[in-house]
């Protein structure tokens, strides 16, 4: 349980430091994007290279991962949109939308129940930013590219479920 519970506070702080250093950042974020996908693609290609887990796919397969890669990085280009439209904790705020959204999409897409319950817990998230955003209009923008950003997030996470299949 200890170890969970670490493992939960780091992801939480590496996911805060990359709205800063996208906020921090001088580049686009188009450009931003493409060397983080580019850095990311060419350790992942060394990783399994060196630890010999390298193996060919098949078209459909390549199709599904392209796909799934297609979203993460359109998802990556609205999150530091958003970031840099308006400022880091909205971008990093509207991200918590990724739940409500995936509680949508994933009965959708994947033919399941909706479950009551996740959908009772996002639209509670959802409240809470319609609360803390209702008075900011100057921000509206970077709102918008959040929101957007979350909603490509939950599709990624319901694609990368399907390339496993």
């Amino acid at each position: 349980m200890r170890e969970a519970f670490i493992k939960l506070h780091l992801s939480i702080l590496l996911a805060g430091f990359t709205g800063i250093f996208g906020k921090l950042i001088s580049l686009s974020e188009g450009v931003l994007v493409w060397y983080r996908m580019l850095i990311a693609s060419l350790m992942l290609l060394a990783f399994l290279w060196m630890g010999k887990k390298l193996r060919k796919v098949s078209w459909r397969s390549f199709m599904k991962i392209a796909g799934a890669g297609m979203l993460l990085s359109l998802h990556w280009l609205f999150f530091y949109g958003s970031i840099k439209a308006s400022n880091v904790s909205i971008g990093v705020v509207c991200f918590s939308l990724t739940g409500f959204f995936t509680a949508l999409f994933e009965p959708l897409l994947n033919r399941k129940r909706i479950s009551l319950l996740e959908l009772g817990f996002s639209l509670i998230t959802l409240l809470g930013i319609v609360l803390i955003f209702h008075f900011e209009m100057r921000f509206r923008y970077g709102i918008l590219l959040g929101v957007v950003s979350s909603a490509l997030a939950a599709l990624f996470t319901v694609a990368n479920k399907k390339v496993g299949t």
